[in-house]
């Protein structure tokens, strides 16, 4: 292509395209059907949008973040600006909505993504590409705020994938040039680009850190630490010298500029050097940092034997005992488990990622008490009671044995055992037991015992009803039943049916409905 290797060449697509991918969030405001359901025709919220992104972008700092209602206040008073004569309520929920459509709160990971291609090894692939404008994360004191992103400040400095420091250079150029040209608005707008780079070369700096606390063996210390660092001491030292430089012209600008309106704007410019000259003094306590800090996450991850942790199986010794608990009594051990997992201090803002992250964070402390985990034999054995007692089954036992020839109805037999029960109290269950044993002699009819010649107790269903509170399905009838004993050489096998006894057709296989309770 342009420059004989391909994929060289394709990298400054790819780049274009990433940066096109991250201003279609904001395009696609203006184009949304809720600003046409709303009445919001008149905004501009795309510029909306760009006023709360320069709000958070300004605020923060390398580790702090912005509330969110601060960000929906300024980004309130832009729309005010846009609409003037509009309820004051409706300029806040236009600012609320453009903040939420930038952290993207439609999406479960709150990531956009865009299909862009690019030139492999492997030939021309086309990958997904997440990105985040705004990310809601809690703050010190644990509230939803707002931080910036790398892509957010793509979208205010119009770059993506530059050299940072040759593009310092190139703001503070043109910065000095437009003071000695007494140029004022236009310096401030130059001096605020240089202050964004400054912060996005910190944020880039912050990122290498995170990433060696995470895991030191992904830093190579030639090739990513060694080089940057010694490119960031040369940037902040020549940044440092040339904003002095210019802090002094504006100092003598001052002096000799009696416009009432030039003079705010140069102490405006004045104070937004100042703090760029505060973030080379962070960039600089961050450098000396980098050194004890590679150091130390080597002892701590490298060199120190592995801590050994009293394992827990999720399973056996959480989960089921669980859920032999009730809700109640589950309630206090989940918690307990969950606080040792999260620690001490539950953040207000929870998201899946934390929780894993939480999971698998490797302890700072070197000691570590041991909690002995018992084998499942040491536990205590709990009795299996068993639902009826003796005196509930001779009952039962004795109101089978005593049908009549004639036969009795599941239903007659049933009252009988709730008259026996009443001096039990209202918990007694024999008319359950009765029923249980009716729905068993229904399914699987006594053929051995018939065969044998012996009486037995059969259920034959009739097609009555069950007429009852407690029960439901058919009214059993239950009739005494006595088969004429085989011959020698006759095999009783499983279907083999008695010769005289009633209801011999009915069914008596395992897929029977017995009575519902």
């Amino acid at each position: 292509m342009f420059f004989g290797d391909s994929s060289a060449a394709y990298e400054s697509i790819t780049s274009r395209m990433k940066a096109l991918a991250v201003v279609r969030p904001l395009l696609a405001l203006d184009d949304s059907p809720v600003k046409r359901e709303r009445g919001w025709e008149g905004y501009r919220l795309a510029e909306v949008a760009l006023t709360a992104i320069d709000c958070v972008t300004l605020r923060i700092g390398t580790r702090s973040a912005v509330r969110q209602e601060v960000v929906v206040e300024e980004a309130a008073e832009s729309a005010a600006l846009q609409m003037p004569g509009r309820p004051g309520g409706e300029y806040r929920e236009v600012a609320r909505w453009v903040v939420e459509r930038l952290i993207n709160t439609e999406k479960h990971d709150r990531c956009f993504s865009h299909d862009i291609g690019s030139v492999t090894a492997d030939g021309f692939v086309v990958k997904d590409f997440p990105f985040q404008i705004l990310k809601d994360v809690p703050d010190e004191a644990g509230q939803a705020a707002l931080t910036v992103t790398d892509a957010a400040i793509t979208v205010l400095v119009h770059a993506v994938d530059v050299d940072i420091a040759s593009e310092q250079i190139a703001a503070e150029a043109k910065l000095e040039a437009l003071l000695k040209r007494a140029r004022i608005s236009e310096a401030w707008q130059a001096a605020r680009t240089a202050h964004l780079q400054s912060l996005r070369y910190a944020k880039e700096l912050l990122d290498r850190m995170e990433e060696m606390k995470r895991n030191v063996r992904t830093i190579d210390w030639e090739a990513d630490l060694e080089g940057p660092l010694k490119e960031a001491q040369d940037h902040v030292q020549d940044r440092s010298r040339v904003e002095s430089q210019m802090k002094q012209q504006v100092a003598q600008l001052l002096e000799v500029t009696e416009e009432e309106h030039k003079r705010q704007q140069l102490e405006s410019l004045d104070a937004l050097i100042g703090d760029c000259l505060q973030r080379h003094s962070m960039l600089i306590d961050m450098l000396l940092k980098v050194v004890p800090e590679f150091r130390h996450q080597q002892d701590r991850q490298i060199f120190v034997a592995p801590v050994v942790h009293a394992r827990v199986h999720l399973r056996s010794q959480l989960l089921e005992p669980a859920l032999e608990l009730s809700i109640e009594d589950s309630q206090r051990p989940l918690e307990a488990f969950v606080r040792g997992v999260l620690g001490p201090v539950r953040p207000r803002v929870m998201y899946l990622p934390d929780y894993f992250e939480a999971l698998m964070r490797v302890p700072e402390q070197d000691d570590v008490e041991l909690v002995e985990v018992h084998a499942p034999e040491d536990w205590e054995e709990v009795p299996d009671l068993p639902r009826f007692d003796e005196a509930q089954h001779a009952v039962v036992d004795r109101l089978l044995a005593s049908i009549p020839g004639q036969g009795i109805r599941l239903s007659q037999l049933l009252e009988r055992a709730r008259q026996w029960g009443e001096d039990r109290g209202p918990d007694d269950d024999t008319d359950h037991l009765l029923a249980m044993k009716t729905a068993h002699r229904f399914r699987h009819v006594p053929v051995a015992e018939l065969l044998r010649g012996e009486e037995a107790v059969i259920a034959v269903d009739d097609g009555t009803s069950l007429d009852d509170l407690a029960f439901g399905g058919s009214d059993f009838l239950l009739m005494p039943a006595k088969g004429e004993p085989v011959g020698d050489g006759v095999v009783a096998g499983p279907g083999a049916q008695p010769p005289d006894a009633p209801g011999s057709g009915a069914r008596s296989t395992s897929e029977d409905l017995e009575p519902s309770s």
